[in-house]
């Protein structure tokens, strides 16, 4: 059997060399079809893998992060050699100064274009791996393809390019690469072209068009062209996501994200690890409070709808440990709020602009009436009102003039109104889209968990056994997320959605 496998690989061997040509491809997509139900594109391969690499080392030190390392040694031991090295590549005969393409097709055919810089040496390796750890057999019918368990996989070399092909029929996908004229290829598709050029560089581009098949496996339907690009390195990912939408749609998201708040950012707790801008509409905003479980379950029976349509678009909000804070007992009996407040725990802050206030204190009016029917006791403090219920003293309530501007908040915790002062605005580039107006952002920063948690008093662990547990969940979860901060964003077009994720790993 080994010697047929031997015979089989050195006819593939030849048979690859016959399929490809002089003239190279000018990029991977050319060999595609136009037609995907989605495809991947990536920058030039060595140095797209070594930002991967760079950043599964550092991202090794984070809860859980030491299986992307293994994963790493795990993927180079499989194929006999390392893809995350520019030597590595090299070795298998790839090209790591271009780029690679990734057709997905419909009945799980994938078609993969990888840019070769010894075709013989990449069908050796290819061939290698194939026969020797992959478990493929090479077909009886088509000395281009392997088999195993039913499943066939082509291997050929077109154009200066390595094609790996998946499919029912493998041969015949490795025909249609090796027959495509650049004009027919996703090189020329419309939507690609388009999607291609308002992300630029990127290291690695995934494309969907409308309608894809492939989206739709997911529930999802895509209405327009759609691509999410990836960027990586040392520091971290930033992820880019465009989803164009008919003219009715955008409209629509338009008016539920039309941005606002930025201002009221700055008087947010500087240290709170946690820090938002809803910039959306009053019905949006109040849906999304309608969220919280805990929360639909009151306004169920409560009708806030007049309160938050008399607040301006954008609001602001952060969450923060709360400096008398017991951690042993989170630990113990958790964050149920319907037994115990939270805001023991907790630090909230959420600040909204009053746009009409008339209509806004007749509406407050109203819900401090009904909140006794819902267990919550109110009492009026210096100027706004206090909640306190069967768990403890629930948020704190009012509107405050500041900056000359009416604002209404919501404070948990034992931050006084008061404080409600502007500090001076984070200079991190990651934390801009809080402080501009369109769209929505968040940031998380586990730097400044680690600092609030760490400035507890000693006993807020508690003691004997229960210390050694907290401890141990506090040095284990906690502890190892010092390096992380995560930026979110979502921004809508006259023609499109847009969202951004910014994941950074600080240098210890």
């Amino acid at each position: 059997m080994r010697k047929v496998c031997a015979a089989a690989l050195i006819l593939l061997a030849g048979c690859g060399r016959c399929g490809a040509d002089n003239q190279s491809a000018k990029s991977a997509d050319e060999l595609l079809p136009a037609q995907v139900s989605a495809a991947v594109v990536t920058a030039p391969l060595g140095g797209f893998m070594q930002h991967a690499a760079a950043l599964s080392d550092r991202a090794a030190a984070l809860p859980g992060g030491e299986q992307l390392a293994d994963l790493h040694k795990g993927v180079a031991a499989r194929l006999g050699f390392d893809p995350f090295t520019r030597e590595g590549l090299l070795s298998a005969g790839i090209d790591p100064d271009r780029g690679a393409a990734v057709a997905l097709l419909p009945n799980a055919q994938v078609v993969t274009a990888l840019p070769l810089s010894k075709p013989d040496l990449f069908l050796q390796t290819a061939q290698r791996f194939l026969a020797d750890r992959a478990g493929y057999a090479p077909s009886a019918g088509h000395p281009q393809v392997f088999e195993r368990r039913g499943a066939q996989l082509g291997l050929s070399v077109v154009r200066g390019y390595g094609i790996l092909a998946r499919g029912a029929d493998a041969g015949a996908l490795l025909a249609q690469v090796s027959q495509r004229k650049p004009e027919q290829s996703l090189a020329k598709n419309a939507g690609f072209v388009a999607m291609r050029q308002k992300f630029g560089g990127q290291d690695l581009l995934l494309h969907a068009p409308a309608g894809s098949d492939m989206a739709a496996r997911f529930g999802w339907q895509l209405p327009g062209e759609a691509a999410l690009a990836l960027t990586s390195s040392v520091q971290g990912i930033a992820v880019r996501l465009l989803a164009q939408l008919p003219p009715e749609d955008a409209a629509k998201g338009q008016a539920a994200l039309p941005g606002g708040g930025s201002w009221l950012v700055g008087l947010l707790p500087q240290d709170a690890p946690v820090r938002a801008r809803l910039g959306v509409s009053a019905p949006q905003l109040l849906s999304l409070v309608q969220r919280v479980p805990q929360v639909a379950e009151i306004l169920a029976k409560i009708d806030p709808t007049e309160l938050f349509a008399s607040l301006a678009p954008g609001a602001a909000l952060s969450l923060g440990v709360e400096k008398t804070a017991s951690l042993a007992h989170l630990v113990d009996y958790g964050l149920d709020i319907r037994k115990q407040s939270p805001f023991q725990t907790v630090q909230l802050v959420a600040l909204a602009q009053v746009a009409d206030e008339e209509r806004f204190n007749r509406a407050l009016g109203k819900l401090i009436e009904e909140l006794p029917s819902v267990g919550a006791k109110v009492t009026r403090t210096e100027g706004d009102f206090q909640i306190t219920y069967s768990g403890g003293k629930g948020a704190r309530f009012g509107v405050r003039e500041i900056e000359g501007k009416k604002v209404a908040y919501v404070i948990g915790g034992s931050l006084d109104p008061k404080d409600l002062k502007r500090g001076a605005p984070d200079k991190n580039p990651e934390a801009a889209a809080l402080i501009e107006d369109p769209g929505a952002a968040g940031r998380a920063d586990f730097g400044k968990l680690y600092d609030a948690i760490h400035a507890l008093p000693s006993d807020t662990y508690g003691s004997g056994p229960q210390s050694y547990v907290t401890r141990s969940l506090v040095g284990q979860v906690v502890d190892p997320l010092r390096p992380l901060r995560v930026s979110i964003g979502v921004l809508a077009h006259p023609d499109s959605i847009g969202a951004t994720l910014d994941v950074e790993i600080a240098a210890q």
